[in-house]
């Protein structure tokens, strides 16, 4: 089978996925953590770690308390800005989880697409990155199905959009490549 560069990519992703499962992990729990308490564990994890961390990852958005009672989208993005730049200070990958809108209940496929972000502000112009995830099971209750849709919705790093489909082991919360 000849593969494509697409194909190779893909697999370059599933290939550090399966790295991330193996490496250390320090998980922080704080039911609604302010971006001044994230960017606090983030130092404390980097001393912690010997000068350096991999990754960050923060569940999710709509968690983090808003500063005001004004325009949502407005802090939604204040938000987002302030995120980037812990990543940026820290010269750290941020993927931070965000609830969608239910608008794509309304779609025939179901898929979401980045206009879906809810509250989204600036999210979109501030990312450099958006990744979203759509599983078929959910919509067709298929308990057999294990395939989990990375829909690249905008990569300004490297430029390539699309869709890559993985297998995902919900009960560990693994990505596995897709037997061919």
């Amino acid at each position: 089978m000849i593969q494509t560069n697409t194909q190779c990519y893909w697999e370059q992703i599933a290939q550090g996925i399966g790295q991330m499962v193996e490496l250390p992990w320090k998980v922080y729990e704080h039911s609604s953590p302010t971006t001044t308490m994230i960017a606090s564990a983030v130092r404390r994890a980097i001393a912690e770690f010997g000068g350096s961390i991999g990754a960050v990852f923060i569940d999710y958005l709509q968690q983090i308390p808003l500063e005001s009672g004004g325009n949502m989208a407005f802090e939604v993005g204040k938000i987002t800005r302030q995120i980037r730049d812990i990543a940026k200070s820290h010269k750290i990958p941020v993927f931070l989880g965000c609830q969608i809108n239910r608008g794509n209940q309304t779609t025939a496929d179901k898929r979401p697409n980045r206009h879906l972000l809810r509250n989204s502000g600036e999210i979109f112009e501030v990312c450099d990155q958006l990744i979203m995830l759509y599983r078929d099971a959910v919509y067709t209750k298929d308990p057999s199905d294990r395939t989990i849709e990375l829909i690249v919705e905008k990569n300004r790093l490297y430029g390539k959009l699309g869709t890559a489909t993985m297998l995902c082991d919900l009960s560990t919360s693994k990505f596995l490549n897709l037997a061919r």
